[in-house]
């Protein structure tokens, strides 16, 4: 019941986005098609997640794993430009930091709204966005779009790897098919280290179920809070975990869950620290969660829950309505196992953002493939058992 409920609620979502799409009903709006894919591409991995090893690992599904890998690919590669907007903010961050300012104070930071061109204004992603790139930056010497593209694969290419890492008895040859996915799922946008430190997050989980020890928990906070200062995906995912945790007749667990919690909010201050923590949130969490600061900015894509919101005109209550739903979510997670929970908040979190985030697809695939190489493990795949997803 539970599953068909999901499946039902992923198939409105596919519905709200095709009737924005058709209708186009929100002034300002632009790319009605990335919400519908979105939704689409959500109700996919939601089938990839719940279907049976069995069905998952049949040649049927690989191959339309490795198509939709090979061609996600094709499109990120062909539409690369030298001029897009990552590049030019990017090097507007990196002048900015050169000059001692500070990137989310500066006002000097490039975006391009697509309705009436570059606008200057302060960085509006997370602190742990700008240190690979500016290494890269200084180590290539110059800062372009080959450097950014290569930065993002070397990065995605170490998550692949860690990936046949983490399940040393199965032969290599059994991850090829994902390995497209992983690797070039996403080039056009910095999501690479969300990626990395969501695949980190899932090593160690899964170290911890084989043997669990006190030090995986400490390490498990620590990757969260350096990914709360990456994408925001990450948030959905940490909140779900540690609720997971939460036992309403051992009140032990919710001081466990506090303490690992404030490791990984301290660890995410620290990051923060040194650009002002007020400053990176007042651009990144507050900046993305009012549509009408937002808009200053950047282009307004409707997604899912933001389009009709706007499109009624309750911009000022959109936030608190993707709070909420998102909270439900999160709350949801004791009754799910602890990979399903996680992703659950991970597509509610999608869904009710300001606008569609496609390039946290491969994250979310990388969970499912994880769970079903996990499930493929367990004592009675192989001789005709039915073990449920973890």
């Amino acid at each position: 019941m539970t599953k068909r409920l999901a499946l039902g609620a992923l198939i409105i979502c596919v519905a709200i986005s095709l009737v924005m799409l058709v209708l186009k009903p929100v002034p300002g709006g632009r790319h009605y098609e990335y919400a519908a894919l979105l939704a689409a591409a959500l109700t996919v991995i939601a089938l990839l997640f719940t279907a049976h090893p069995r069905t998952f690992f049949r040649k049927e599904v690989l191959a339309f794993v490795v198509l939709s890998g090979l061609i996600l690919g094709v499109v990120n590669l062909s539409v690369l430009k030298p001029t897009s907007e990552i590049i030019r903010t990017y090097r507007t961050v990196f002048d900015a930091l050169e000059n001692g300012k500070n990137p989310y104070t500066a006002g000097t930071i490039f975006h391009d709204i697509e309705t009436s061109g570059p606008v200057l204004g302060n960085f509006n992603y997370p602190p742990l966005e700008i240190y690979p790139y500016y290494l890269a930056y200084r180590i290539a010497g110059a800062w372009n779009l080959t450097v950014l593209t290569a930065t993002i694969l070397v990065i995605q290419a170490l998550c692949g790897l860690i990936l046949v890492l983490m399940f040393p008895r199965v032969r290599p040859g059994r991850f090829v098919p994902f390995l497209p996915l992983i690797l070039l799922g996403e080039v056009k946008t910095a999501a690479a280290m969300t990626l990395l430190l969501t695949v980190l997050i899932l090593w160690v989980i899964k170290k911890n179920a084989e043997n669990p020890r006190a030090p995986h928990g400490y390490m498990i906070a620590v990757l969260f809070g350096l990914g709360l200062t990456a994408k925001f995906l990450i948030i959905p995912l940490m909140a779900a975990y540690y609720w997971h945790q939460f036992d309403s007749k051992n009140l032990r667990s919710l001081v466990r869950i506090v303490v690992d919690s404030g490791i990984a909010l301290v660890t995410a201050v620290l990051v923060m620290a040194p650009f002002g923590v007020i400053n990176v949130l007042k651009n990144t969490v507050l900046f993305n969660l009012i549509l009408k600061d937002r808009a200053a900015l950047t282009t307004f894509y409707p997604n899912v829950l933001s389009g009709p919101f706007a499109w009624l005109g309750l911009q000022s209550v959109y936030p608190m309505a993707a709070v909420v739903l998102l909270a439900l979510a999160v709350l949801a997670a004791p009754r799910l196992g602890l990979l399903a929970a996680m992703l659950t908040a991970g597509i509610v979190f999608l869904l009710v953002a300001p606008t569609p985030e496609p390039q946290f697809i491969p994250t979310l695939f990388f969970l499912v493939v994880v769970a079903q190489f996990m499930a493929l493990e367990r004592p009675g795949y192989e001789s005709g058992g039915s073990p449920r997803q973890p």
